[in-house]
């Protein structure tokens, strides 16, 4: 499963696909220990069966980019790998956690590494005592611009109906899905929850919609 993760880091996109990474697997207590005990102190990494130290091997980018790999690819390119892992570890029924709080020095020292290595981030990998709920996001319009009119959609674009129908989706989260010109019929709603979608101009018919919520507010007495 760790090499499986170690495959998507590698399959990350990087500038000029130089691949500027190298990872340290760490399994060991007493090394997860001394991790834990004289670079960062942080508990989930001394409890973690498995670390992986995510590196820039500096001189990859820096050779083909110069300043601007050195400094910036580098750091892109490898975040990217961290974000595979953290990804596929979920999917994987893993549970992880990103730590870039650390003394870059002591983990050297501690790993032994090539001078020309630079660690990143370290990745906590093991199995989850228990689901987290996600943190709340801010709204898509506050982090971002939208600049220029959409392009009017063709005739041939939305002549195909999208539709979902005879199935159980009871207790289904949707959010932040386009649901514009879907036809839904036959299908279990209860207990669902849908944030931040696009329902422009939908129609309700012959739905039971007891206890609806808008926002927060009961609406389905008025429907």
């Amino acid at each position: 499963m760790i090499r499986e993760l170690i495959r998507a880091a590698i399959y990350a996109p990087s500038a000029g696909n130089c691949q500027p990474w190298h990872f340290y697997v760490v399994k060991d207590f007493c090394v997860r220990k001394r991790v834990y005990e004289e670079a960062c102190r942080q508990e989930f990494l001394k409890e973690a069966p498995v670390l992986i130290i995510v590196c820039i091997d500096r001189n990859e980018s820096a050779d083909r980019y110069g300043k601007r790999g050195e400094t910036l690819y580098n750091i892109q390119n490898t975040a990217a790998a961290v974000q595979n892992i953290l990804l596929s570890a979920t999917d994987m029924g893993l549970g992880s956690c990103w730590c870039g709080d650390f003394d870059d020095w002591s983990l050297q020292k501690i790993l032994q590494m090539d001078s020309g290595r630079i660690p990143v981030a370290i990745v906590a990998v093991g199995y989850a005592c228990f689901e987290p709920s996600a943190p709340k996001r801010k709204p898509i319009d506050e982090v971002a611009d939208f600049i220029g009119e959409w392009e009017a959609r063709r005739e041939e674009a939305t002549s195909e109906v999208r539709k979902i129908e005879h199935c159980d989706m009871g207790g289904t989260i949707f959010h932040d899905v386009n649901l514009y010109g879907v036809e839904i019929s036959d299908v279990n709603l209860a207990e669902g929850k849908i944030f931040e979608c696009n329902l422009s101009n939908l129609e309700i018919y012959d739905c039971r919609l007891d206890g609806m919520k808008v926002n927060g507010t009961d609406i389905s007495s008025l429907l």
